[in-house]
């Protein structure tokens, strides 16, 4: 139980806007509950009151509550829609924070930003389109960090930009996809002493012609190739850094990159019902405003994708954030997917399916067994 009450502490600081008169069942819990169910499977408002009202008398005698009842489903949206998302953000960062292994806490961190649609979230009546969320993804420990709601009438770069002003990325690197291959992106990357790593492609067709130019017109600096196996698949790629130069990339651009990274990918494919071999070839450039060595750049670089495959596809697959219809205040039952997620990730035995599964089998005592912070 000392877990849930740090994680109930936490959850205490979210200011609740109810009336007085109208608090009959304590936010901190409700939220914490709402975790919970998030945790053992359930994916909607009546999701979280059936976990609560199969648990009732568990969660009673746990908490020393006297709930006669679980809420209605309507009362949890309620609850959690007139939540401030600012300050429920603050606690799942703290949170976070603490789960933490302390050796990622130590040493260099890899910090993938990217953003995602809640696709289900838009509103044709009031003409409002699909609520978009950045996140911030520990590539190492498989943590979600931190988010940021992008303003419908803006985009990700200048949040991004306001990301890496908030969040503690000094000396830890910070990989980015090609849209935000930006003068004022990386410039904010300086301020912050953040790693930055982002990839040049034809939406800067300029910078990217000076960008191939400067890695032919030299050798690299350093070199590292791997070659990966498995499923009918072949694959050799190879990280090349080089040096960039004032004729290469540009007056403006030369303050703010220390090294070009180039990573040539040749890949051949099995197909099983013809047995027989294809190839595809692909090559990127990356602008670091870091020195790193090839192989360092290179697992950085790869780690990227992690904050889809790992985090985004189990948010759709799992937790079937994408089919959900929520449109009013959509951020914070994103968050509550955020806990559960993490807590999961902290002590993954299995496939997400299968731990939420073993949880919801096991009730509160195999849900209260997981370590929360």
């Amino acid at each position: 139980m000392g877990s849930f009450d740090t994680l109930l502490g936490l959850l205490s600081a979210v200011n609740d806007p109810r009336r007085a008169e109208g608090k009959l069942y304590q936010l901190p819990y409700v939220l914490l509950f709402s975790i919970l169910a998030v945790v053992t499977g359930a994916n909607s408002f009546r999701g979280i009151v059936t976990f609560i009202r199969v648990h009732r008398a568990h969660l009673n005698a746990a908490f020393g509550l006297h709930w006669k009842r679980a809420p209605a489903h309507t009362a949890i949206r309620y609850i959690l829609q007139g939540l401030d998302p600012t300050a429920v953000e603050h606690v799942f960062r703290r949170h976070a924070a603490g789960l933490q292994p302390s050796s990622t806490e130590a040493g260099q961190r890899v910090l993938a930003l990217d953003g995602k649609t809640l696709k289900g979230s838009f509103d044709h009546f009031t003409d409002r389109k699909a609520a978009q969320l950045l996140h911030a993804f520990d590539t190492g420990s498989n943590l979600l960090l931190a988010h940021l709601e992008i303003s419908e009438k803006s985009n990700e770069i200048p949040a991004v930009q306001q990301l890496l002003h908030d969040l503690n990325v000094a000396h830890h690197i910070v990989t980015l996809d090609a849209l935000h291959c930006q003068k004022k992106t990386l410039e904010a990357a300086v301020q912050a002493q953040a790693h930055l790593i982002v990839r040049v492609k034809d939406n800067q067709p300029t910078l990217l012609q000076q960008t191939q130019a400067a890695c032919t017109a030299r050798a690299p600096l350093d070199a590292n190739t791997t070659i990966t196996e498995g499923r009918s698949r072949h694959e050799i790629r190879t990280t090349e850094v080089f040096k960039p130069t004032k004729a290469g990339i540009g007056t403006e651009w030369q303050p703010l990159v220390k090294q070009i990274v180039r990573v040539s990918r040749n890949v051949l494919h099995r197909r099983a019902r013809t047995g027989l071999w294809t190839s595809t070839s692909e090559v990127a450039y990356y602008l670091a405003n870091t020195e790193a060595s090839a192989s360092r750049f290179a697992a950085a670089i790869r780690s990227h994708w992690h904050v889809e495959n790992k985090l985004h596809y189990t948010r759709d697959v799992t937790f079937l954030e994408d089919s959900s219809r929520i449109r009013h205040n959509p951020g914070i039952f994103a968050r509550v997917r955020s806990f559960a997620y993490n807590i999961l990730r902290r002590n993954q035995n299995d496939t997400f399916n299968q731990d939420r599964y073993a949880a919801a089998l096991g009730g509160l005592d195999a849900v209260f067994a997981l370590t929360v912070s």
